[in-house]
């Protein structure tokens, strides 16, 4: 699967480097950002383009919808977290991504320049396989006409954000009476430059009429890019619990990470930064400390359906060394459709010097939810 990946890109590069050198290359995102420069490499994950002498620019496959230069355009999609391409020939003059009023004597040709497989049976073996279905098919007239590409799209642009909404609900009557009802968002807008990232959860449970549990938390957090793998980011949580009679916890951080590892199916990043907390307690109760943060996140595809995730972050303060938190998400999102899915999230928050009076240091949950992806 990977070579197969890798010449398909191969041929993208080369189909670019066979056009007309004297344009330039635009290439048009997904919320509708259009990078103009000079393609001068291809991988896996990114699209290099170079801007002037000492500007260069790294753009993920996963956010470019078109490339073009003067009367031909390659048209990206993503399906099932594999690419697929279509090289588009136009008959208007100087055609753009900024155009994409195509006209009905546009054709849509296979991703296989005839004049690049006859010099290169790899794209021989490689067409044969995708035609016995054995590998990826590209797109085909048949699968995108081009009258339908600019609606197509549009509607990319018009849906920058990306993420999911995971719901559960247990009811227990009869000898016992128990509600326990939970809620996680997850939100997501990755651009050329910069992303956004917002995490919400819901936890509520009653045990004959007892609460168990009532505790709210939201997470907002932005990222700048400064390099192709450094970036900087501004984090900002907030938590309320009534049964650790916390009314609120705000913990604000800053600083920077690295992306160590940045596949299409596995990612790793890791940030480290100077962090305040503020607690305030029923009974006018509040308590500050300036410390750091530093967090880890990885994704891993296991499957095409199934991606296993890891999120932890501690939070020591150095003037204590036994004042320290660790918080953890870690689960497991198995797609059912591609719109729902199926999750399994175990969520751990460890206090070290929790001041609340009769309140476990380790706060731990599992859900089983069900989920709505978009």
């Amino acid at each position: 699967m990977k070579n197969h990946y890798l010449t398909t890109i191969t041929t993208v590069l080369i189909f670019l480097s066979l056009m007309d050198s004297i344009f330039a290359d635009d290439i048009k995102t997904i919320d509708g950002n259009i990078i103009v420069g000079e393609i001068v490499g291809v991988d896996e994950e990114y699209v290099s383009v170079k801007q002037g002498q000492d500007s260069m620019v790294f753009i993920q496959w996963r956010i470019v919808s078109l490339i073009s230069r003067n009367k031909e355009i390659i048209i990206v999609s993503h399906e099932n977290n594999r690419k697929k391409f279509s090289i588009l020939t136009t008959s208007s003059n100087n055609f753009s991504v900024k155009d994409i009023s195509f006209k009905t004597t546009d054709k849509i040709q296979d991703i296989y320049p005839e004049k690049i497989i006859a010099n290169r049976s790899s794209f021989l073996q490689e067409r044969e396989q995708s035609e016995q279905g054995v590998a990826h098919v590209p797109f085909s007239p048949s699968q995108l006409k081009p009258q339908n590409a600019p609606r197509q799209n549009t509607a990319q642009q018009k849906k920058p954000w990306k993420g999911n909404v995971d719901a559960g609900l247990t009811i227990q009557k009869g000898n016992k009476e128990a509600l326990t009802t939970n809620a996680k968002t997850e939100f997501s807008q990755e651009r050329t430059k910069d992303n956004m990232y917002f995490t919400g959860l819901l936890l509520f449970e009653t045990k004959d009429s007892v609460r168990n549990a009532d505790e709210q938390r939201g997470t907002l957090k932005y990222e700048r890019k400064h390099k192709r793998r450094l970036y900087s980011f501004y984090q900002e949580s907030v938590e309320h619990d009534e049964i650790e009679k916390l009314n609120l916890r705000s913990i604000t951080s800053t600083g920077f990470g690295y992306r160590f590892i940045e596949r299409e199916r596995l990612k790793y990043k890791s940030e480290i930064g100077p962090s305040f907390t503020y607690e305030r307690f029923r009974d006018d109760i509040h308590q500050t400390s300036p410390g750091l943060r530093i967090g880890n996140s990885l994704d891993w595809q296991i499957l095409p359906s199934t991606l296993f995730y890891f999120k932890v972050d501690f939070l020591p303060v150095p003037e204590d060394v036994a004042d320290w938190r660790l918080e953890s998400d870690m689960g497991l999102r198995h797609n059912l459709t591609k719109s729902l899915s199926l999750n399994l999230n175990w969520i751990n928050q460890y206090d070290n010097k929790t001041s609340a009076e009769n309140v476990s240091k380790n706060d731990a949950t599992i859900l089983s939810t069900i989920g709505y992806n978009f």
